[in-house]
């Protein structure tokens, strides 16, 4: 069983996000409301639905073969309706075996179903939006999704969305892939560029606190992308250092004041 909340203007929004962020079909999950818009007299006011959404393994599974003993038992005539539907293990859905012959530009390649695969999951979660190849380089290709108020539901809460998104076409469009690269995926009005203007003022206020204090300051709750861009913004920052401690969900920055001394050797 897996569950994840989602902030959304809507129910069907939010069941629309939690669906893909699960990567399941809307009908496969359940929703339960944790916090409803607060509004005046029930009419006039502002605000998002909180839901958690859950989608279970177990059920889904036991069901499907039920479905197709069913629709077997339909499509053979009544005769055999009314026969017990034999019990057969459930198929295992297999991934797209991977690409044999290698692209002359693998780089373009990978770009080109970028670009493809966005369109097609936006498209599926009901947004159309134009996608398009903003740029191709020999380690990464960025794609642009334009828009106006879609684009906020496809950034989603703390970028969560776009996130997970973006994970799914870089993965898809460099399997089988040998010199494949990292995809971005951005929006036409520079979300990307703003986030990392953000985590830049971060880095260098946290580096000005180290300074002042003579103490760590600890960056947590950054994904790897961003702890790598406050890395960099502060690799030249005289009198402190950053590197990273813990595992999985609960790694963090640290940025750690360097004496003069220290720094002199």
């Amino acid at each position: 069983m897996r569950s994840v909340e989602i902030s959304a203007s809507s129910l069907e929004e939010a069941r629309n996000v939690a669906a893909f962020q699960l990567g399941v079909v809307a009908e496969q999950i359940e929703i339960e409301v944790l916090e409803e818009p607060r509004k005046l007299f029930g009419i006039i006011g502002s605000g998002e639905y909180r839901v958690r959404a859950t989608y279970d393994e177990d059920a889904v599974e036991l069901a499907a073969p039920e479905a197709e003993a069913e629709a077997s038992a339909d499509a053979a005539g009544p005769q055999l309706a009314e026969a017990e539907a034999p019990s057969e293990p459930a198929v295992e859905r297999q991934p797209p075996p991977p690409v044999t012959e290698q692209p002359d530009d693998p780089k373009q390649a990978v770009a080109d179903r970028a670009r493809q695969l966005t369109e097609d999951i936006v498209t599926m979660i009901g947004i159309d939006v134009p996608v398009t190849i903003s740029s191709v380089g020999e380690e990464e290709v960025e794609i642009e999704m334009d828009g106006d108020d879609s684009l906020e539901l496809l950034i989603g809460q703390e970028g969560n969305t776009i996130d997970a998104l973006q994970l799914i076409v870089a993965i898809g469009a460099n399997n089988g892939i040998e010199d494949g690269c990292r995809v971005v995926l951005d929006t036409t009005d520079g979300y990307r560029e703003r986030q990392r203007e953000h985590l830049c003022r971060q880095a260098r206020e946290a580096a000005e606190e180290a300074q002042g204090t003579g103490r760590e300051v600890v960056m947590s709750d950054l994904k790897n992308y961003e702890r790598r861009i406050v890395h960099m913004a502060l690799a030249d920052e005289p009198g402190v250092e950053t590197y990273s401690e813990g595992e999985g969900r609960h790694r963090s920055l640290v940025i750690s004041p360097v004496s003069s001394e220290s720094s002199d050797w």
